[in-house]
């Protein structure tokens, strides 16, 4: 159970909600030390979160309510009225909610998650995790590119939600502490789904028809599983220098000035041609031979882990994250993911306590009438104003997890080499400026410095002193090598929340191993959890990058909960590969089961529960949809990116913000789906050049 100086000790969580994406909810709240409360019925059942009773009630306290026996639900509105907050998933547990509408007190945080939230032609549907991948173009993203598409062998969407809404909470935790008012979170599994379109809604925007590319990447190239010779390796290259180091270890470096893969660019458009001559290299080795020469070389790479065996893993092993404990239930050993935010503020012992049911009740009866909330009463305003974040980081993890900061308030200060960030020149552009890029970076003020150089360290290091968070992904020891390690940053600034976030953690047994997400996928059992046609698959959706951003995201805020009591900051070691592998937590123990099935029609396909029939082509897919609703069978069209970005849902919702830049060119850039009632999150303008610090702006920011 929470500690005395764990960063959320001070809340009390009451979990009554029955999606996955509450139960994840619950355990990172958990994982920060907050008290959860995992309520659950007198009997046991088998869907939604329940088939994962015991994942999800590990680290918690239990209390069992039956709302039509004796005085339990007095006790539950008891606990409700004294508790700081309620999650709830009122599309799947619609009479549980409205009698519940009128008990939270006034100070009371709701985070209420379901599929499409309270607003937009969608809202109230409560619509599966495989039905939401259809509806959301992640299933229209994940398959090969001539098969069907694939829906992702663990609960993704929810997962996303789950950290999005201990984000939101935590958020409006802060906003209650600054102005004593409290607000509803309206957190919706589809507005987390869009947001995870980041690599395939550029290439709409730019013109393209982004589709399925099995295990290939839409903007960067080589990059695929190609079959050794006992096994399968994934080989990742996001820039000219891995490509340059992948010539010269396959003796290919008169490929290196050929017009066809010359260029990123250039290589994308050629990316089959470039993997046939890959994979005539890697088919002639072993497994072991390739991972010694490719990493030797400092390339991306990486064998697909088993699901079964995950504990095996090394690194895994060494940052504890596969547990072995009893079920109280079934009284078997289950397998439980170990903490993903690391150093964990809590005993690991505690998160791994998995408690009988109703074995809290004596507990829960002596925190009725504590009372909850904040003595505080300001004028509420945007959660993260006055706060200071520093960013060093490229492509996705880091620069997602400051954009949430940024439209919370935070004054975000991106830190990019003299040359800038590599995915400036990604492909496609709009007057030479990256859509991804700007959709990944918004509302942030964008500044060069080498820190190589004294004059511009010293600047960085004045920043450092006037920062709250720091957020970086670049290799573990990179920064320190410039003479800002962990110690260092302290000494400079002993109230800096850091977050360091990379592909196997600063405490690795892998060393300095490079990796990109689709490595993390292969190495965390997620493309063994999601394989087609016996082909290991990754998820179209970048499942590593984002969901090691949205942890980030939830670390900072909690570290940032933590120091209003101790007054001092915190250190986060993140690991993508710890992230990943507690997102296929819900397939370690046999537990998914998915009965749904891909049909062909006419103009596409349709996620249909339970299907016997795989091709009517000679329906469309509003037609099917209609014919299985009307048989009272699920059923949801699978949507391309252009559907989706141009989804009323989407629309109404604001999941696509047409904002303009400072020379007045209209961009996309993406809504926040942390719905904080009253103080929303505001996407205001497109991240521009980086520029150097000039001394009035030095002056601006205090470093003078």
């Amino acid at each position: 159970m929470p500690s005395d100086n764990a960063w959320l000790n001070d809340l009390t969580v009451v979990e009554i909600g029955s999606r996955v994406a509450v139960g994840g909810c619950g355990n990172l709240l958990a994982q920060a030390g907050a008290t959860v409360i995992f309520v659950e019925p007198p009997d046991q059942r088998d869907n939604n979160k329940w088939r994962h009773r015991a994942l999800f009630a590990a680290g918690k306290r239990s209390l069992c309510i039956d709302p039509a026996n004796g005085d339990d639900p007095e006790i539950l509105i008891d606990l409700i009225k004294s508790c700081d907050v309620v999650l709830i998933s009122s599309d799947v547990d619609p009479s549980y909610a409205a009698r519940l509408e009128d008990a939270w007190a006034a100070d009371t945080i709701v985070c209420d998650i379901t599929a499409f939230g309270h607003t937009g032609p969608m809202a109230g549907k409560a619509y599966s995790e495989a039905m939401l991948e259809a509806i959301t173009g992640a299933a229209h993203t994940t398959g090969p590119a001539d098969g069907p598409p694939v829906i992702a062998g663990v609960p993704v969407i929810e997962y996303a939600a789950a950290v999005y809404g201990a984000a939101a909470t935590v958020a409006a935790i802060k906003s209650r502490s600054d102005s004593g008012k409290s607000q509803h979170i309206d957190l919706a599994l589809f507005d987390c789904a869009v947001n995870c379109l980041g690599t395939f809604l550029p290439s709409h925007f730019g013109g393209g028809s982004p589709a399925r590319v099995g295990n290939q990447h839409t903007m960067c190239a080589p990059w695929n599983a190609y079959r050794a010779t006992d096994s399968w390796i994934l080989i990742c290259s996001a820039s000219q220098s891995s490509w340059h180091s992948i010539c010269k270890v396959m003796e290919i470096e008169y490929l290196k000035t050929d017009p066809m893969f010359e260029t990123l660019a250039a290589r994308v458009d050629h990316r089959d041609e470039i993997d046939a001559i890959i994979q005539e290299w890697v088919g002639q080795r072993d497994l072991a031979a390739c991972m010694e020469i490719l990493l030797e070389a400092g390339v991306a790479c990486g064998p697909i882990l088993k699901l079964d065996v995950n504990g095996e893993d090394v690194n895994l092993a060494h940052r504890a994250m596969v547990s072995e404990v009893r079920d109280p239930i079934s009284e078997q050993t289950v397998r439980i993911p170990g903490a993903v935010i690391k150093p964990t503020p809590i005993a690991a012992e505690a998160m791994a306590h998995i408690p009988e049911p109703d074995a809290d009740r004596a507990y829960v009866r002596s925190l009725a009438n504590t009372g909850s909330g904040s003595s505080e009463h300001n004028t509420p305003g945007q959660p993260l104003a006055g706060i200071r974040v520093l960013e060093i980081g490229q492509y996705t993890t880091a620069p997602l997890a400051c954009r949430h900061l940024a439209t919370l308030g935070a004054e975000v200060l991106k830190i990019e080499p003299p040359e800038g960030d590599a995915a400036r020149h990604w492909q496609p552009s709009n007057e030479g400026h990256s859509y991804f890029f700007v959709m990944t970076n918004s509302d942030k003020q964008s500044y060069a410095l080498d820190l190589n150089d004294p004059t511009e360290a010293e600047d960085f290091t004045k920043l450092v002193a006037s920062a709250d968070i720091l957020i970086e992904n670049l290799k573990p020891g990179s920064l320190a090598r410039r003479g800002f390690s962990r110690e260092n940053l302290n000494q400079i600034n002993p109230r800096l929340i850091y977050c360091a976030i990379s592909g196997f953690g600063t405490d690795s047994a892998y060393g300095q191993r490079p990796a990109f997400d689709t490595v993390v996928q292969a190495m965390s059992g997620f493309m063994d959890a999601n394989i087609h046609d016996g082909m290991p698959m990754k998820a179209g959706i970048s499942v590593g990058d984002l969901m090691g951003g949205e942890v980030g995201l939830f670390a900072v805020l909690a570290a940032l909960h933590g120091r209003r009591q101790s007054g001092l900051g915190a250190y986060v070691d993140l690991s993508m590969q710890d992230v990943a592998a507690w997102v296929t937590a819900p397939a370690w123990n046999n537990d998914i089961e998915d009965a749904s099935t891909m049909v062909a029609c006419a103009d596409g396909y349709v996620l249909v529960d339970q299907a016997d029939d795989l091709d009517r082509s000679d329906l469309s897919r509003t037609e099917l949809v209609d014919k299985y609703t009307e048989e009272g069978i699920p059923a949801a069209p699978v949507l391309d990116i252009a559907e989706v970005a141009g989804h009323p849902q989407a629309t109404a919702r604001e999941l696509i913000a047409w904002r303009k830049s400072e020379t007045g060119t209209d961009w996309p850039l993406l809504g926040s789906p942390l719905g904080l009632s009253g103080t929303p999150p505001v996407v205001s303008k497109p991240i521009g050049q980086a520029r150097r610090m000039s001394a009035s702006e030095k002056l601006a920011l205090g470093l003078d």
